[in-house]
C-alpha cells in the first residue's frame, strides 16, 4: 500500500516538473532600420541663379515616409546663411534650395528622419558659387550747374538681375584743378547732394553691390559753368576695346566743354600705334571734326589724342585707348588687269654672216599699264597694288601703281623681211587691309620685223 502511494505521488511530481520546463510566450516590440540620406550632386553654380537641391535619393529600408532636414555644415567667409535660408527644409519635401549670398564654397548637409523617429546619418554635398551676373549701376544723366548751384545724384534705377537689395557707393572720379571736395554728401545712400565748390567738370561714379559682387561703375558728367575766364576740358571720349581692324572707328569727343560756355575748335592727333601700323593724320576723317572716324589699319592698341580751343586757350589734350583685333570676315578684291596689248615694235637690221643671218634687236619701246584695269573691294577696303613681270625682259616705273609705265626690251627678228613677235607676261595683284589678295594676268605683244643691211 505505502509503495503505490509513493508511485502516485512521484508520478505525479513528475508531470509537475514537466509542465514548468515548458517555455512562456511573450510579445516583444520589433525595431526597423534606419533610413538612408542622399543630399544629391553638388556643382559650380554662379550667385544670380537659384540653387537646386535634391535629396530623393534618400530611402528607409522599412519604407516608412521620410521628413528631410538641410543645414549648412560650412558656408564662405562673409556669409550669413542658416537653416532658414532653404526655400523648404523639414519636411517631407525632398526638393529643396537657396540663394547664395556671397561667392565661395558651400557645404550642405542632409539628415532624414523616418516616421518611427530614426534618423539617417547626414550626407554631404559641395556647392561652389561663382560671382555671376553683376549688378547694373546707373547714376543717372549727365548734368549742366551754374556756378553756386548743386545737384541731386539719383541711383534708383541701378539693378539687380535677382532682385537683390543693393548698397551704394559714390565717388568723384576726377574734378577741377580749383576743387577742393573729396567725396559727395551722402556716398553710400541711394541719392546724394552733390554741391560743386568750383567751376568745370566733375566726373561722378557709382557702384552697387548686390552682396556678391561689384557691379561696374557709371559714371556722369557735371559740367560746372562760371562767368570766370577759364580753359576748356577736352573729353576723348570711353576707351573702345572690341573694335576691328580695317574698319572705321567711330570716335566721340561731344563730351568736351567749356566753363564758359564758349564754342570749340577741335584737333585729334595719334600718340602712339602698333609697330607696323602705317597710320597717320590721313587716317582721320578729319583731324577737326568734333567725333570723326578713325581706320585702323592693323590689330593692336592706338592711342589718340583730342585738344579743344576756345579762342583763347588749349585744353589739356585727353587720351583714348582704341584696341583692335583681326576683323573676322573679309572678301578678297576683284581684280581685272585689262586686255592684252599688242604694240609694233620697229625694226631691227639684220646682216649676213655666212649661211644665216644675225639681226639685232629692236629699239625699246614704252607702254603704259592699267588703262583699262579694274579693282574693286565688296568691303570697302583700301587696296595696294603690284604688278609682277612673269616673262620678257621688262621693267615697270612704279610696280605699286595701277597705271604704271612699262619699258619693253629684247625684242628682235630672225632674219630680213620677217617679223616675230615677242610676248612679255605681266601679273597685277590687288591687296585689301586684312590682306586678302587677288590675281589676275594679261599679256603684251612687240612685232619686231628684220632688215637686211648690206
Amino acid at each position: 500500500m505505502f509503495q503505490f502511494r509513493s508511485l502516485i505521488i512521484g508520478s505525479s511530481l513528475l508531470a509537475l516538473m514537466a509542465c514548468r520546463a515548458e517555455p512562456i510566450e511573450t510579445s516583444k516590440p520589433q525595431i526597423g532600420e534606419a533610413p538612408v540620406a542622399d543630399a544629391g550632386q553638388g556643382g559650380t553654380y554662379t550667385a544670380d541663379q537659384p540653387i537646386s537641391l535634391n535629396g530623393d535619393g534618400s530611402f528607409d529600408p522599412d519604407g516608412d515616409e521620410l521628413t528631410y532636414v538641410w543645414s549648412f555644415s560650412r558656408v564662405p567667409l562673409g556669409s550669413n546663411l542658416t537653416g532658414d535660408s532653404f526655400t523648404v527644409n523639414n519636411s517631407t519635401e525632398t526638393i529643396t534650395g537657396f540663394l547664395a549670398d556671397t561667392s565661395g564654397t558651400y557645404i550642405v548637409d542632409l539628415v532624414v528622419t523616418d516616421s518611427t523617429g530614426l534618423s539617417s546619418e547626414a550626407d554631404s554635398v559641395i556647392v561652389s558659387v561663382e560671382a555671376g551676373q553683376l549688378p547694373i549701376a546707373e547714376a543717372g544723366n549727365d548734368v549742366q550747374l551754374l556756378e553756386g548751384d548743386s545737384t541731386s545724384l539719383d541711383g534708383s534705377q541701378s539693378a539687380d538681375p535677382l532682385g537683390r537689395t543693393l548698397t551704394y557707393e559714390w565717388a568723384i572720379v576726377s574734378k577741377p584743378n580749383d576743387s577742393v571736395m573729396t567725396g559727395v554728401s551722402s556716398p553710400s545712400s541711394e541719392t546724394s547732394q552733390f554741391s560743386p565748390d568750383a567751376a568745370g567738370r566733375y566726373l561722378i561714379s557709382l557702384v552697387v553691390n548686390n552682396g556678391v559682387s561689384d557691379s561696374l561703375p557709371d559714371t556722369i558728367t557735371v559740367d560746372v559753368t562760371s562767368a570766370n575766364p577759364l580753359p576748356p576740358v577736352a573729353d576723348a571720349g570711353e576707351d573702345l576695346l572690341t573694335e576691328s581692324d580695317c574698319s572705321d572707328i567711330q570716335l566721340n569727343g561731344s563730351g568736351s566743354m567749356d566753363p564758359n560756355g564758349d564754342s570749340l575748335d577741335y584737333l585729334w592727333a595719334i600718340q602712339g600705334k602698333p609697330a607696323d601700323s602705317m597710320a597717320g593724320n590721313a587716317s582721320f576723317s578729319s583731324t577737326e571734326d568734333m567725333s570723326p572716324t578713325f581706320y585702323a589699319d592693323v590689330a593692336g592698341e592706338y592711342i589718340l589724342s583730342l585738344s579743344v580751343f576756345d579762342g583763347l586757350e588749349w585744353s589739356v589734350p585727353d587720351l583714348v585707348t582704341v584696341t583692335t583685333s583681326e576683323r573676322v570676315s573679309n572678301v578678297v578684291p576683284t581684280v581685272d588687269a585689262g586686255s592684252s596689248i599688242s604694240i609694233d615694235g620697229g625694226n631691227g637690221d639684220c646682216e649676213l654672216a655666212g649661211y644665216s643671218y644675225t639681226c639685232s634687236e629692236c629699239s625699246a619701246v614704252t607702254t603704259s599699264l592699267g588703262t583699262d584695269a579694274g579693282v574693286s573691294d565688296s568691303d570697302g577696303d583700301p587696296v595696294t597694288y603690284q604688278w609682277y613681270v612673269m616673262s620678257g625682259d621688262a621693267t615697270l616705273s612704279d610696280p605699286t601703281d595701277l597705271n604704271s609705265e612699262i619699258v619693253l626690251s629684247g625684242a628682235s627678228p630672225t632674219e630680213p623681211n620677217a617679223c616675230e613677235v615677242t610676248t612679255y607676261e605681266l601679273e597685277l595683284v590687288a591687296t585689301d587691309c586684312p590682306g586678302g589678295s587677288a590675281a589676275d594676268a594679261m599679256t603684251i605683244s612687240v612685232n619686231c620685223c628684220g632688215v637686211e643691211v648690206q
